[in-house]
């Protein structure tokens, strides 16, 4: 009897243990798949967010003002709503305040004797646009950095002046 106890409490053991493990891995499967939908879920945020503000951006006409229902979203003024900003490095940037569009230098690697056909096309048409925004019109005073300055080490420590 003993034995027939010891074996029963073995197998019941064994399916406990079996129920057990099936409740983590679905538990862990459940977890899985949660974490697999919220990533989805932010992905087509991210890309609806991007299209929005690709359509508000081209749909922008850069430019101050507002006055009355027609110009509030497009601007009136004869002046653009745009800021240039010098980076530490070089180059400068432009901002649409209204947009949030940004002009930048294309890469000059677009640009190079071995780059493809396609590369020089996008190259030609980036440097049409910035240099397009950064001929825009404005009163806003631009703003930038200290450019990085490389001067030779004084030879003797200088004093300071009081």
């Amino acid at each position: 009897m003993a034995a027939i106890d010891k074996k029963t409490i073995t197998e019941e053991l064994e399916l406990l243990q079996l129920e057990e493990t099936r409740e983590r891995v679905f538990e862990m499967r459940r977890a899985r798949d949660g974490r697999v939908a919220r990533a989805a879920s932010r992905d087509r945020d991210i890309t609806e967010n991007l299209r929005q503000q690709a359509a508000i951006q081209a749909s922008c006409w850069h430019k101050k003002g507002g006055k009355g229902r027609e110009n509030l979203l497009h601007g009136n003024d004869a002046n653009y709503a745009v800021i240039k900003h010098t980076l530490s490095h070089g180059p400068t940037l432009i901002f649409c305040q209204r947009c949030s569009r940004v002009w930048q230098p294309p890469d000059t690697r677009l640009n190079h004797p071995k780059a493809s056909p396609e590369d020089k096309a996008l190259y030609k048409k980036l440097h049409e646009e910035y240099q397009w925004a950064a001929n825009l019109p404005t009163d806003n005073e631009p703003s930038g950095t200290q450019l990085f300055v490389f001067s030779s080490i004084p030879t003797q420590p200088q004093e300071a002046t009081a």
